[in-house]
């Protein structure tokens, strides 16, 4: 994992305390920064605070707001950060509507900790992907605008000379 990427702010959001605290505990230990929430409402609290989070891991089944309605809240305000749901059901269904609304990837309770870490990564890594080729097509974009213009002006200066020799 790049420095970047263990440097990553994640928000774990869980309302079962203890499992909160371990996957807080997994994260930390690999060097990631963690702030937590225990429901969804919690969590677009601690987002409208300014903390910004490369990523957020959500329960599923919670109080108040569920991860499914968490991720809904979340994807229009807070585009570029990467979304996880975990959850202990069996329903591959809660994945694959979690997966069509904008979740990267989906983790089955119970995990290890190396599946918790890859699943993880693999996500910050998409999310670096997503931003360097947003950042590459931007530059591609200005650097057509600067050559187009560059040329539009070396037309209109060689009609200007071709005019001035005729």
């Amino acid at each position: 994992m790049s420095d970047s990427e263990s440097a990553a702010r994640i928000l774990v959001v869980n309302d079962e305390a203890v499992i909160r605290e371990i996957i807080v505990s997994i994260l930390t230990s690999a060097g990631y920064q963690c702030a937590i929430a225990s429901d969804g409402i919690e969590a677009l609290a601690v987002l409208d605070s300014g903390q910004e989070f490369e990523l957020l891991l959500s329960n599923f089944m919670m109080p108040n707001l569920d991860g499914i309605g968490l991720l809904e809240r979340t994807r229009e305000r807070f585009p570029d950060m990467a979304f996880v749901l975990e959850s202990g059901m069996q329903d591959g269904s809660v994945f694959s509507a979690a997966i069509e609304k904008g979740a990267y990837d989906y983790l089955q309770i119970p995990f290890t900790r190396e599946t918790l870490l890859a699943v993880i990564c693999r996500a910050l890594g998409h999310r670096r992907l997503v931003l360097e080729n947003r950042r590459y097509q931007a530059s591609l974009e200005s650097l057509v605008a600067t050559r187009t213009e560059q040329l539009k002006n070396a037309t209109i200066n060689l009609e200007r000379s071709y005019d001035m020799t005729m």
